[in-house]
């Protein structure tokens, strides 16, 4: 096979012979390539190309500083640990030798360390120069004793990370790469390599830091790990700008880019204040936007106000100033005096007596009608009271707007819009510079979102159901049946609701099969409110009728579902049905 400087154990002459037939057979094929479209490969010199190819994964080149026929001299990069194979490759695309010349086996070696020392807490960035790690950061840690070295960045011949805190006995540093690991005692943890900070000073937006080893101007300050802008900087002293912090205590800690960080035992403090409040009175109903100024105020979720004890939302905030919704207040008293507190992990700060609920700022709703509508949105809505604005109202139910038609300081009319489901909700209007309306009866400002029968709307815009359909009301739809039906063929109730109108004087469902299924609801009133007018079910069908499994024909058949028929002075109902 072609030879290398590398040890073989066959005797010199077998190595010379090897040599001349390698080097004979080497000319043989470069005559015979030359008569052929020549191919350039990737080459290291002039001569040759060594590659050296790990096992498993990729290729890696050698330089070639010499080369005969008989012998090359290479030197190669840092490798990751582990056994390769050489492969030699002459010029002009003559190929691979027909022999391998053996393998090299690189091996995890640390070489040097620096800095050589630093800060016992932490924080300090290492160069760990040396050969066999793995190049790939996720795969190779660093410890020293039991502290970790977060691995910032990783070649095969070098390694990046920064310290964290130990003491001055820590340990050795071991490295471990692909598995493999080495040991270095040639890095110490040691006070006197530590910044220390023994005092820090505020002047308006200005921190003044005193102590030693702090470094220059382009060391970093942290205030509980906020950032300070560093302005100026020496060994002994630093300055920087203070950042807008929520009231507290925070940790001062310079970090020497050449020693790491300084202790964290001195500490900057910031006072939560509250100064003011404006405006000072609003509407019962809540809504009134009141501005809180002070200082050290937090932007954290955790973070509330209370008027009167009950919390109200807060839309924006800095750390001098909130903006904050008030909340609804139940009193019927003429005016209510409240305390406004600000409650936050640092802290409480209480102004007493700052906001007064005033019934004179107080809008109020006295009737909405109608009482209902679609869900598909459409419904002009009419909403009465006192104390509206002639423009500027907002009108909202359970979150979805009602866009505003007409507006007088006692009526406001508006359109609904989609809103998802049915539910029953409170009317919301949100008078300018006032706050939110308070209903004088909760049931008479109420407005219930459902679905019509009568509403082509409820069917997709394409007509009410005809006779002999088959009607399906799914879950999450609730349907109010407030006309009467055409006589359906089947009417499958599966998870949805189909309730009676109770403010229809009279009401009749005609079907050749009912089927209530999957949690589904058919109901003429409630127990709590039980129907008092005219309710009609009536089941069509003849004796040569197609029967419904289990339930046969002319039938209401329920499976996993409820009937629910409550109705006043009429006890012999369901024999009626």
């Amino acid at each position: 096979m072609c030879s290398s400087d590398l040890e073989h154990e066959a005797d010199e002459e077998d190595q010379e012979a090897d040599g001349f037939w390698c080097a004979e057979r080497l000319n043989r094929m470069a005559d015979i390539q030359d008569q052929l479209l020549s191919r350039t490969r990737r080459a290291a010199d002039e001569d040759a190309l060594l590659e050296m190819a790990l096992l498993t994964e990729g290729s890696y080149e050698a330089t070639v500083t010499a080369v005969s026929a008989t012998t090359l001299t290479f030197s190669f990069p840092a490798l990751p640990a582990g056994s390769y194979n050489l492969i030699v490759n002459r010029k002009g695309g003559v190929g691979n030798a027909v022999s391998s010349l053996g393998s090299l086996r690189s091996q995890i070696v640390i070489s040097s360390i620096s800095p050589a020392s630093g800060s016992i807490h932490g924080g300090q960035t290492l160069t760990i120069t040396g050969g066999g790690f793995s190049g790939i950061v996720n795969d190779t840690s660093v410890a020293i004793g039991q502290a970790d070295c977060s691995v910032v960045s990783s070649t095969p011949s070098e390694i990046q990370c920064i310290t964290s805190a130990c003491g001055e006995s820590c340990g050795d540093m071991t490295v471990t790469s692909a598995s493999t690991s080495a040991t270095s005692s040639d890095y110490s943890y040691l006070a006197t390599s530590s910044p220390v900070v023994s005092g820090a000073a505020a002047a308006g937006s200005v921190l003044t830091i005193s102590g030693t080893g702090l470094g220059s101007a382009s060391s970093t300050v942290t205030l509980g790990g906020n950032p300070c802008t560093v302005t100026a900087g020496s060994d002994t002293s630093m300055t920087c700008t203070l950042p807008s912090l929520a009231g507290g205590n925070y940790a001062v800690v310079v970090t020497n880019p050449a020693s790491g960080n300084s202790n964290a035992d001195v500490m900057h403090s910031v006072d939560l204040l509250l100064t003011s409040l404006t405006p000072a009175s609003g509407s019962f109903g809540g809504g009134t936007k009141i501005t809180l100024t002070g200082t050290g105020f937090s932007s954290e979720d955790s973070r509330t106000v209370n008027v009167c004890g009950v919390e109200g939302t807060v839309v924006s905030s800095t750390t001098t100033s909130l903006e904050v919704l008030t909340p609804l207040n139940p009193s019927t008293d003429a005016t209510l005096a409240c305390d406004v507190a600000v409650v936050q992990v640092s802290g409480t700060v209480t102004l007493a007596g700052s906001f007064t609920y005033d019934a004179a700022l107080t809008p109020t709703i006295t009737a909405t009608s109608p009482a209902r509508g679609g869900t598909g949105g459409g419904t002009l809505v009419t909403i009465t009271g006192t104390g509206f604005a002639a423009s500027g109202n907002k009108v909202s139910i359970d979150g979805s707007i009602c866009d505003i038609a007409t507006a007088s300081a006692t009526e406001v009319t508006c359109y609904t819009n989609y809103h998802a489901g049915a539910v029953e909700s409170s009317v919301t209007l949100e008078v300018p510079s006032q706050g939110y309306a308070r209903a004088a009866d909760e049931a008479a400002s109420a407005f219930y979102y459902i679905d019509r029968w009568s509403s082509k709307w409820t069917w997709g815009g394409t007509g009410t159901p005809l006779a002999d359909e088959m009607i399906v009301i799914t879950e999450g739809q609730t349907i109010l049946l407030d006309t009467d039906t055409p006589i359906l063929f089947f009417l499958l109730i599966n998870g949805g609701t189909l309730m009676f109108d109770k403010e229809a004087p009279s009401i009749e469902l005609q079907s050749r099969y009912i089927l209530v299924a999957g949690g589904g609801k058919l109901i003429v009133g409630t127990e709590e409110e039980p129907y008092e007018n005219k309710a009609t079910i009536t089941m069509h069908g003849n004796v040569r009728c197609t029967e419904m499994p289990v339930f046969g024909c002319k039938v209401i058949g329920i499976r996993e579902g409820s009937l629910d028929i409550h109705e006043i002075g009429r006890a012999s109902c369901r024999e009626r049905v």
